[in-house]
Formats: structure tokens, sequence, C-alpha cells
């Protein structure tokens, strides 16, 4: 429960869908700080078979699955191998490579780790974002020889 003067009080609460949104919003900063040019950014995007940021720098055309979590968790990809095999061989397809982004947002006017992890829409959040994770499967074994 909340005391009296806590950091929720009676301020609206980011959804599931804003702290992702969130995430997605904070990865396109850093990608276009880094001098990728974003093509697209999709935080509706189906997280078993769809990146969330399409973007390219210097010809690498790159595929962004970004995952974001409230203090203090960090986001993490909980789809499964097969959502995971699904994405990275979908960047395949179209000549991209598959970064994975996680993204930890706190609460910055939380003044306990509990005021931290709540994620009240509209004030300033402390990051955590060490950067991407390239998504890559094992290469194809050899295929056999007919005898």
């Amino acid at each position: 429960m909340n005391s009296p003067g806590s950091v929720k009080n009676d301020r609206e609460l980011m959804t599931a869908d804003d702290i992702g949104a969130f995430g997605v919003e904070i990865v396109c900063r850093q990608l276009e700080e880094d001098g990728w040019r974003i093509e697209s950014a999709d935080v509706n995007a189906d997280l078993n078979t769809e990146p969330q940021v399409i973007a390219e720098k210097t010809g690498e055309i790159g595929f962004f699955v970004v995952r974001t979590d409230v203090y203090p968790k960090r986001g993490r990809f909980e789809e499964g191998q097969q959502a995971f095999e699904t994405l990275v061989r979908h960047a395949r397809e179209h000549g991209a490579s598959c970064y994975f982004a996680s993204v930890g947002i706190a609460n910055s006017e939380g003044k306990s780790e509990e005021e931290m992890s709540v994620p009240v829409k509209g004030v300033a959040y402390h990051i955590e974002f060490n950067g991407l994770v390239k998504m890559e499967l094992p290469p194809d074994p050899p295929a056999a020889s007919a005898v």
C-alpha cells in the first residue's frame, strides 16, 4: 500500500504498452545518437515475429527487438526459442542483422526501492540501457552428401 505522500498518489500509471513504447523511444534515440537512421518504429509489432525498430547505418540494416521493464527488473526476451529463431530468420530474409535491446526504467521521484518501481506517467525516469546484443543462430550444418 502507498502511504500518504508516496510517489504514486493519485497519478496515472503507465500500462505495459506504455512501458514498451517508452523503451522503443529510448532505443530509437540512442540509435540515432549512434548514427543509425530510423526507418520504422512500431510499438505494436508482434513480439514473436516482428522487430520494434528497423534502422540503417552505413549500408547495414538492423532489426531491433526491444524489451522494457520497470525497476528493479530489465527487459528480457521471454518469448522462447521459436520466436527467437523466427525473428533472426526474418531479419536474415531482409538482409538485416538482428539485435536485442534490454531497457530498464526507474521512477526518478522514488525515494525507496518500492517507489522507484512505480511507473507513474509524466515523471522523469532513470534509464538503464547497456547497448545491443546481436541475436544470431548457429551456422546451418553442412548438407549431407548423397552416397
